[in-house]
């Protein structure tokens, strides 16, 4: 379990940060993950992706959780400042300015973008495992691309 906490808990953080924007709600979402991973490692053969599946399955359940106990908008609320761990995980500059266009994309695209850029899945991996087509995993990945480098051009005046 060490080794594939080591192995997999930045990618994880990563995609945690990247659903709910919330540097201590990552960190919450991938214990949980991890913690879940631990109780059914047996019962699972593609850990990776599972361990995808069940960050956002968390993050969905607690947005749930949430919206039966408040009337706030998710969305309104204060975000956390990001804390150093952060800056260690995106060490450039370059790559926080693109991991932060990556961020405020739509779902779709930013969802697409992180499982095969920061996660390393392959277009076939990301087709099979969310029941879409691999034609539409590339069509995807085109847009998301086009909106983020018009995004990067207009953030640098080029």
């Amino acid at each position: 379990m060490e080794e594939l906490y080591r192995k997999y808990h930045k990618e994880v953080y990563l995609y945690a940060y990247s659903l709910c924007k919330d540097h201590h709600r990552a960190q919450d979402l991938t214990s949980d993950t991890f913690f879940k991973a631990y109780l059914s490692i047996d019962e699972v053969s593609y850990i990776k992706y599972w361990l995808f599946r069940v960050c956002r399955n968390l993050y969905v359940d607690s947005i749930r959780k949430q919206r039966e106990y408040s009337r706030e908008d998710i969305s309104d609320k204060v975000q956390s400042p990001e804390v150093d761990i952060l800056d260690q995980i995106i060490e450039t500059e370059e790559k926080r300015q693109i991991y932060d266009l990556v961020i405020r994309l739509s779902d779709s695209y930013r969802e697409i973008l992180i499982l095969y850029y920061y996660c390393g899945f392959s277009v076939k991996d990301i087709s099979s495992n969310h029941s879409i087509s691999v034609s539409s995993v590339k069509t995807t990945l085109y847009r998301a691309r086009k909106k983020l480098r018009r995004e990067l051009e207009e953030g640098n005046g080029l």
